[in-house]
């Protein structure tokens, strides 16, 4: 075998995490990866458990854009997390490996919102029913409560970034947290980056509310996962 076709054969072997790794290079975006692992050094890094109720009344926004929402295609997953989209975020090439790694544990169902006109996918996030709570606490190694039988979890949310700023992921949200009822789940949880402050609005206009916070205390990038409850003088983390 020549030397060039062997390199050939090597990179496309890499595994979905090293290729979000090369991507980020070659994207110049080495200050990210430097950012995530001073995180992981040493840091005590916040997120906010947001919930729903399925039980209380709740009409959810429209898209600028018509979608209907349905469960994930294989064909969905190169358009929705390509490595080499035009557009990407700094974040982009971290963001889509840990999808692109979760997709094959088969966990939940993943849905999809896709455009009415045309059916091009647009969205993505994970629902996952109480009956995946050992499979939860493995893959995520205790980061989420374990779910009561009247709970699911939504996880994963990804937009493209072709397709942001349109409020597609609140009008999907809210659509795809309802299909928690079809296997007796009463209310929805999600947890968002304190930072991420477009996705918390995005979490309040799909009529989900903050109900606990978790702090990932990072040492020497080991994560030991704590669940507190909110301070009384809490008023929302985005407006």
């Amino acid at each position: 075998m020549r030397p060039n076709e062997l390199r050939a054969r090597h990179v496309i072997s890499l595994g979905p995490a090293t290729r979000a790794v090369l991507a980020g290079v070659r994207a110049g975006e080495l200050g990210v990866l430097a950012r995530e692992a001073q995180r992981r050094f040493r840091s005590d890094w916040r997120h906010y458990g947001l919930r729903r109720d399925l039980e209380v009344p709740f009409e959810g926004p429209r898209a600028k854009i018509e979608v209907t929402i349905r469960e994930l295609r294989p064909e969905d997953a190169p358009k929705l997390l390509d490595m080499h989209a035009e557009q990407m975020a700094p974040r982009g090439p971290y963001v889509r490996m840990h999808r692109l790694r979760f997709l094959r544990e088969r966990i939940g169902t993943c849905w999809v919102a896709a455009r009415a006109d045309d059916d091009e996918p647009c969205y993505m996030q994970w629902l996952i029913g109480a009956a995946d709570n050992e499979r939860i606490a493995d893959y995520f190694d205790g980061i989420f409560p374990r779910l009561a039988p009247d709970e699911a979890l939504l996880e994963y949310a990804f937009t493209p970034e072709r397709f942001q700023g349109q409020g597609i992921m609140a009008a999907a949200m809210t659509q795809i947290a309802e299909r928690a009822s079809t296997f007796g789940a009463s209310k929805v949880i999600t947890f968002v980056d304190h930072a991420n402050v477009a996705a918390l609005k995005g979490c309040h206009r799909a009529g989900f509310a903050e109900y606990l916070v978790r702090v990932d205390r990072w040492r020497l990038f080991r994560r030991t996962p704590e669940f507190e409850p909110l301070s009384a003088d809490f008023h929302g983390s985005a407006t």
